[in-house]
């Protein structure tokens, strides 16, 4: 075999490699959660009580991303760069965690303050703030992304998932049937994720706390445009959610939550093969744009093809996916699902422009987007649930990250000079429109009743558009960026 030819090999692979070690743990913690939320929660508790369930789950995942304000992106960044910095950037990294953790905390414990008043569930939901502190120590795993070396934060992150699991079917066996107590059970997974990450992750870096003002002041310089930017998208992304109680009621979070679930379920595939994807490009961005920009155009027509394949195949079959995993009180949601599709199909096209924009060093670019549509998410919800309700929410969302990905691919292909060539899209369209002609023709000849036949061969022919669009094996070029022979 040729070098690049090798070297293309080695990268595709690696590249495929983790993000199929993560996909695995992922589409297994994923389907906990899913069970948790869509199986297990809805059945046990009432609709009034599963929306104040979905209403606070939704502001610990808002939080998510503030608890490092983008100095995670940061060290892995450097780190990449410069492998023997790791400990003492990592040290940092769980340092700044510690605090914006514990003012996060403090944050929730107040809103559930204002909703709930003085009494046992405020009591159980500020208990239930408190394992937010060991997404501190969770940072240290930051060294898996710079190594792509992803099993050990998988592993977390599965034993996490299952504790929450079993808390949560304990708490059910127990007949628990109040929201408050299964948040606890939430708490539990973030206990065990954040303890083993920095576990494993000591054994593979020796991570140190001698850093000095100077150095956190360096790292914060670097790290709060990207804070700010990854805070806006994760209002965003979740602020519908938490908007609705107010505006709607509790039945209201809870019809539009299930189908947000299943959103987020589809989103974890961008998300995790954009988390290896992201050293990547910061260590081809440090040799030149040249060097990142087949890469670019490889990882974006991946991520393409799937999008697209979303777009054509789930407002087909919607109804029948509402009808298969819910009871029948949240079908009417059905509608909202085959909305939010449009926007799974933006964010999936969304992430490699993002990724360039951070990569090269264009954070504070990425954070004016998001602040912008942090803007226009929450004026349009402000206008749009009260007329239309969840589906005004949900419309709102497509919005957001059709704007968010013009935004992106706009800034990025002007500053870094690194596109998608347009012809690269066409077969992917071309796969996509004819998957979805053929599902419509295949949903006519089975019966409307037949809901799990018909989720089936939705998922058959979504399957069969990915296959002919040709994005696997993978082939991303090599490790200098040019393209493979």
């Amino acid at each position: 075999m040729a070098p690049d030819n090798e070297r293309s090999a080695n990268l595709s692979r690696r590249v495929e490699r983790n993000a199929g070690a993560q996909l695995l743990g992922r589409l297994y913690t994923s389907t906990l959660a899913f069970v948790i939320t869509a199986v297990v929660l809805p059945r046990q508790l009432g609709i009034h009580d599963f929306g104040i369930f979905a209403f606070y789950l939704s502001l610990h995942q808002l939080l998510q991303n503030v608890y490092d304000f983008g100095a995670s992106t940061i060290v892995i960044r450097e780190a990449s760069k410069q492998r023997s910095d790791a400990g003492r950037l990592i040290g940092m990294l769980i340092c700044i965690k510690a605090v914006l953790a514990g003012l996060a905390m403090i944050g929730l414990i107040c809103v559930a303050w204002v909703f709930e008043g003085s009494g046992s569930r405020f009591y159980l939901l500020a208990l239930a703030a408190v394992p937010l502190l060991f997404h501190a120590p969770a940072g240290a795993g930051a060294i898996f992304n710079v190594d792509m070396v992803f099993k050990w934060s998988v592993f977390a992150s599965v034993v996490g998932q299952s504790a929450w699991l079993l808390g949560t079917l304990g708490l059910a066996l127990w007949g628990v049937d109040r929201p408050a107590p299964y948040l606890l059970a939430v708490g539990l997974g973030t206990i065990f994720n954040g303890s083993l990450n920095y576990l494993w992750a000591s054994r593979r870096v020796r991570i140190t706390f001698d850093a000095g003002r100077a150095q956190f002041a360096k790292l914060w310089r670097e790290a709060w445009p990207a804070g700010v930017s990854m805070t806006m998208a994760s209002v965003y992304f979740f602020i519908d959610t938490a908007m609705l109680r107010p505006l709607e009621g509790e039945v209201a979070v809870a019809r539009y939550s299930v189908a947000y679930r299943l959103m987020t379920f589809a989103l974890m595939v961008p998300v995790l093969f954009s988390s290896v994807l992201f050293p990547v490009f910061s260590r081809l961005w440090a040799m030149g744009a040249p060097s990142l920009r087949p890469f670019f155009q490889r990882s974006l027509g991946v991520l393409l093809a799937l999008g697209l394949t979303v777009l054509v195949t789930v407002p087909l079959i919607s109804a029948d996916i509402m009808s298969v995993v819910y009871k029948p009180e949240y079908r009417s949601s059905a509608t909202t699902l085959s909305i939010l599709a449009i926007a799974m199909a933006a964010v999936f096209v969304a992430y490699p422009h993002i990724l360039l924009l951070l990569a090269s060093g264009y954070q504070r670019v990425m954070m004016v987007i998001s602040t912008l549509g942090a803007a226009l998410n929450i004026g349009m919800n402000l206008w749009a649930i009260p007329r239309y309700g969840i589906e005004g929410a949900g419309w709102t969302t497509v919005a957001t990250e059709a704007f968010v990905l013009c935004a992106a691919a706009a800034c990025g292909w002007r500053l870094t000079g690194v596109r998608l060539h347009l012809r690269a899209s066409v077969r992917p369209a071309i796969c996509a429109a004819m998957g979805g002609l053929v599902l419509h023709l295949l949903l006519g000849m089975i019966s409307t009743d037949e809901h799990l036949w018909r989720v089936l061969t939705g998922v058959g022919v979504a399957g069969l558009v990915v296959f002919a669009t040709g994005i696997f094996p993978l082939n991303l070029g090599t490790e200098k960026g040019a393209p493979s022979a």
